[in-house]
């Protein structure tokens, strides 16, 4: 074989394995999901005294995460997402009408985030919170890297 049929073939052989490897590594992905490798943060969210019941704060953690929380009791918050699980959009608290709404594709979901109507394929993602004297605390999950 010569020198420059070699190359050739070497040009020609080398980006179908790396396609080939690039395939198999996207399907195997795809099979067997990654599941459960997730960093849980609890971070101060707000005072009892800033939030009177029945209202709600938008709030956003210091990696970026938005959040929005409901004091629906003397001693009960909510915590749920504002990223409608739809296409991603951000949904608003309509206090007045006591549901969240998405205004992209007209999403509505009830105080629990369960979808009452439009697109959305499952309810909001929520939040664990706590409540230790009168503050409210709030656990993240983080993918990890």
């Amino acid at each position: 074989m010569k020198r420059k049929e070699f190359f050739s073939s070497l040009f020609a052989f080398v980006p179908l394995v790396l396609g080939f490897l690039g395939i198999s590594k996207i399907s195997v992905d795809f099979l067997n999901p990654e599941t459960g490798n997730a960093k849980i943060r609890k971070i101060f969210a707000i005072s009892l005294e800033d939030i009177n019941i029945g209202e709600s704060r938008n709030m956003t953690d210091l990696k970026g995460k938005e959040f929005l929380l409901i004091r629906t009791g003397e001693k009960k918050v909510k915590a749920l997402s504002t990223t409608c699980t739809h296409l991603g959009c951000t949904v608003y608290w309509q206090q007045d009408k006591n549901r969240f709404y998405c205004p992209c594709h007209q999403g509505v979901f009830n105080p629990d985030g369960e979808v009452v109507s439009g697109p959305p394929p499952k309810k909001l993602n929520s939040y664990d919170t706590e409540i230790i004297g009168n503050n409210v605390y709030i656990y993240l999950k983080d993918k990890e890297a």
